[in-house]
């Protein structure tokens, strides 16, 4: 079985964009390329620290959604 998954060498370690399911496997590792300045989010975006209250969702009929 193989199972490809991309992740981030980063000074010894390695981290997954997504949890793996597989207990223990022998792996294979390859370097795709160097990258000199990753940015990754250390902060949560402000569209996630104020999200829209229900409150404020307008509520529109089929026949205006498809009219936009």
């Amino acid at each position: 079985m193989h199972k490809v998954m991309e992740g981030i060498y980063d000074n010894g370690r390695i981290t997954f964009r997504e949890k793996p399911v597989i207990k223990k496997a022998i792996v294979e590792v390859k370097f795709i390329r160097e990258i000199d300045d990753l940015k990754i989010f250390k902060d949560v975006p402000d569209i996630f620290k104020n999200p829209i209250k229900i409150s404020q969702i307008q509520k529109i009929s089929r026949e205006e959604l498809h009219a936009r």
